[in-house]
């Protein structure tokens, strides 16, 4: 995903964490995941204790990427090519997330969570546009996040209108400027609601430095399809 530009923006966290070792703390995150839910589970011998524990250690993906979407959104050189990426991904991605997650190459009642940064972004993009306190303002603020929440939950995108409202947060923090500490303790409050496990991801995400550091072009794109289709694959022939 296209990520940070800015140099040094958070003082004493200068020598803390990149965009880079971010992005792979959610990819090995998210793998561990997405491992228990396609693989693990239909393995003889199982532990439910071991299961829960791999998707304990999975919450921590998803708000590293929400807060990596609203840096980027910020950041990024061009938006629309950042929509672009996401939504050219999410179409690659939605058959081996329906044969990873559900056990099916088709499957209409769950959306990977490429859609969910998509709408995400474009809920971003307008609330941009209508940036301000005045009242019509404010008012054009709350009909959009209203509107891309009923679309998260009607278009049933992982996360559903949850992961909508968190990219939204994120935007917010990120829009007032508040302090890294600061945006790190909201963002793990109003996740610990949701899912107590994902307060864990504060804790990188305290140290994040603000600089992009070393990152393929691609690769955290391609990570998403091609994992999901080697579990998908692995998930239908042990079923």
């Amino acid at each position: 995903m296209n990520m940070v530009q800015n140099k040094k923006s958070h003082g004493k966290f200068c020598h803390g964490i990149s965009a880079a070792v971010l992005k792979w703390i959610a990819v090995l995150s998210m793998l561990t995941d997405h491992f228990a839910v396609a693989v693990y589970q239909y393995l003889p011998g199982r532990s439910a204790g071991v299961y829960h524990a791999l998707r304990g250690i999975g919450r921590i993906a998803f708000p590293i990427y929400c807060f990596l979407l609203a840096e980027g959104f910020f950041h990024t050189k061009s938006v629309w090519r950042y929509l672009r990426n996401l939504l050219l991904f999410a179409l690659l991605s939605e058959i081996p997330f329906n044969m990873a997650v559900f056990g099916h190459i088709f499957y209409l009642k769950g959306q990977n969570v490429y859609f969910t940064l998509a709408l995400g972004l474009c809920a971003m993009l307008l609330l941009k546009r209508f940036e301000g306190f005045s009242a019509p303002r404010l008012l054009a603020q709350a009909a959009v996040a209203a509107v891309f929440l009923l679309l998260g939950q009607q278009l049933e995108v992982d996360y559903h209108w949850k992961g909508i409202a968190y990219i939204i947060l994120f935007y917010y923090l990120k829009n007032f400027q508040l302090k890294q500490g600061v945006s790190a303790l909201i963002g793990a409050a109003a996740f610990a609601v949701y899912e107590k496990e994902a307060v864990f991801a504060f804790l990188p995400i305290y140290f994040y430095n603000g600089e992009r550091g070393r990152q393929p072009k691609y690769l955290f794109y391609a990570i998403y399809p091609l994992h999901l289709a080697v579990f998908g694959i692995l998930r239908l022939w042990l079923m």
